[in-house]
C-alpha cells in the first residue's frame, strides 16, 4: 500500500487526468458520446485524500465554496460569454450568414434552470480539478502560460467521447483553439483571485448556457462553421490582456505546493498580495 502511495505522490498528475478519464468515460462504454463531467472533480478529491492530507481535501472544497471576490470579477464571468456570443453572431451576419434562426432559440423561461444545471453538474465537476488542481502542478518548472497551453491540450483530450456529437472534423479546431482561449483566460483569473475555484465554475456554465442560447441554434451548415472561427478570434481577443499578463511571469521554481497553490511569481502579483492593499471589489485588469 505504501509502494503505490509513494507511486501516486510521484505522479499525481498522471493519476488524476488517468482517474478523470476513467470516471469519465465509461458511460460511453454503453451509449456512444456520453461523459460524466463529475470525473476530474472525483479524481482531484481522490487524489488529494489519497497523497495529501485532509487539510488540503478540505481547502479545495473550501475554495470552490468561497464567493468573497470583488463584484466585478462576477461581471467578468457571467458577462464575458454572452458578449463575444452576441457579437460572433452579428460579425456573421456581416460576413454573409443567413438570418439567425431565433425560433430555434430554447425558452427563456429554461435560462436559469439551464443555466444552474450546468453550473452544478459541468461547472463544478470539471473547473476546480482543471484550474484547481492540474494547473498547479502543471506549473512546476514552466511558466503559468505554458501551463496553461498543456492543460487546454490535456481538457481537450479528456472531451474525445464527445467527438463525432458535438465536435466533428469541421469545427474541432476552431473549437480547440477557442479551449485554448479559455485555458489562458481562467489560469489568469485563477492567479488573480487567490485560487479562487468558484469563478471558473460559473465562467464555465456562462459559456455553455451562452452556446446553448445564442450560437449553436441560430446558424447552420457553413454559417454555424464560420461562426465557429468568428468566436475563436474574438476568445483570442479577448485573452490578450491575460495572455500579456502571464507571458510576463517567470518559471515557477517549486511549483505546487502540498494543498495545490501556484507559488507566487516575480512576473505577476497575485489577487491574494493585492488584497492587503486593495479592497474586496477591485476591478480586473
Amino acid at each position: 500500500m505504501q509502494g503505490i502511495l509513494q507511486i501516486l505522490r510521484r505522479h499525481q498528475l498522471a493519476a488524476f487526468f488517468t482517474l478523470a478519464c476513467g470516471l469519465s468515460w465509461w458511460p460511453a462504454l454503453f451509449e456512444s458520446h456520453r461523459i460524466l463531467p463529475l470525473g476530474p472533480l472525483v479524481a482531484a478529491f481522490l487524489v488529494l485524500a489519497s497523497v495529501g492530507t485532509w487539510s488540503a481535501a478540505r481547502d479545495f472544497a473550501r475554495r470552490i465554496l468561497s464567493w468573497r471576490v470583488g463584484l466585478a470579477w462576477y461581471g467578468l464571468v457571467f458577462g464575458l460569454p454572452p458578449v463575444i456570443a452576441l457579437a460572433g453572431t452579428g460579425l456573421n451576419r456581416f460576413f454573409g450568414a443567413a438570418p439567425p434562426a431565433f425560433d430555434r432559440v430554447p425558452p427563456l423561461a429554461d435560462l436559469l434552470p439551464t443555466f444552474l444545471f450546468i453550473f452544478m453538474f459541468i461547472g463544478v465537476g470539471e473547473e476546480p480539478a482543471w484550474r484547481g488542481f492540474a494547473l498547479p502542478r502543471l506549473a512546476q518548472g514552466r511558466s503559468l502560460l505554458s501551463a496553461a497551453f498543456i492543460l487546454a491540450v490535456l481538457h481537450g483530450i479528456w472531451h474525445l467521447p464527445l467527438f463525432g456529437l458535438e465536435y466533428t472534423r469541421e469545427n474541432v479546431a476552431p473549437w480547440m483553439l477557442t479551449l485554448t482561449a479559455y485555458s489562458v483566460i481562467t489560469a489568469w483569473l485563477y492567479t488573480r483571485t487567490a485560487g479562487n475555484l468558484l469563478l471558473p465554475a460559473i465562467f464555465h456554465a456562462s459559456v455553455n448556457t451562452s452556446a446553448k442560447y445564442l450560437f449553436l441554434p441560430l446558424f447552420a451548415d457553413g454559417d454555424l462553421i464560420q461562426l465557429y472561427w468568428i468566436w475563436t478570434a474574438l476568445w483570442w481577443v479577448a485573452a490578450i490582456v491575460p495572455l500579456a499578463r502571464l507571458w510576463g511571469t517567470r518559471r515557477q521554481s517549486g511549483g505546487a505546493d502540498g494543498e495545490g497553490h501556484i507559488p507566487r511569481s516575480r512576473g505577476l502579483r497575485t489577487a491574494e498580495e493585492k488584497s492587503n492593499t486593495r479592497l474586496a471589489g477591485e476591478q480586473p485588469g
